[in-house]
């Protein structure tokens, strides 16, 4: 009895230290908002916002053709958008991994600089954006959206 007691405690201590798998993310990534300073800002000032990310093959950023993976789509009133402007910043990525696909994890900051209202004879104006990213391989996240921020003069 006493063996078969020691056995099954042994047995249970294996189980228990065996190496588990990390955890695998999605390959298509994931973003999270986590915020956005300062919520007031002047005209012309600088807003940073800060995302989290998950992705299972680790394969953001440094599009091999150069093109844009993140992007942050300006939500306010598109009819009043100066010409030129289509109301998407676009951003180049960095490359995050190097090396066989691994799952990533973490935190980005993205610089919006410059900011500006609209339309000047207003006292003031808020802004808010909607942000998604596209992997290597064209996979292309879910989308979050940001608090508003308070453009003042």
């Amino acid at each position: 009895m006493a063996i078969r007691l020691v056995l099954c405690f042994l047995s249970a201590g294996a189980l228990l230290s065996c190496k588990r798998d990390s955890i695998v993310f999605s390959v298509v990534p994931q973003i999270q908002y986590v915020g956005l300073t300062p919520p007031v800002v002047q005209e012309f000032g600088t807003i940073v916002i800060t995302i989290r990310y998950k992705d299972g093959d680790g394969d953001l950023g440094g599009q091999t053709n150069g093109s844009p993976d993140l992007f942050l789509i300006d939500l306010r009133d598109s009819s009043r958008f100066p010409a030129g402007y289509d109301g998407i910043l676009r951003y180049n990525m960095p490359r995050f991994y190097e090396g066989p696909p691994q799952s990533i994890q973490g935190s980005i900051e993205i610089t919006v600089p410059a900011v500006a209202r609209l339309d000047p004879n207003d006292p003031s104006e808020n802004i808010a954006f909607e942000i998604y990213l596209i992997d290597r391989a064209g996979h292309e996240s879910n989308r979050v959206r940001t608090d508003a921020a308070l453009i003042v003069p």
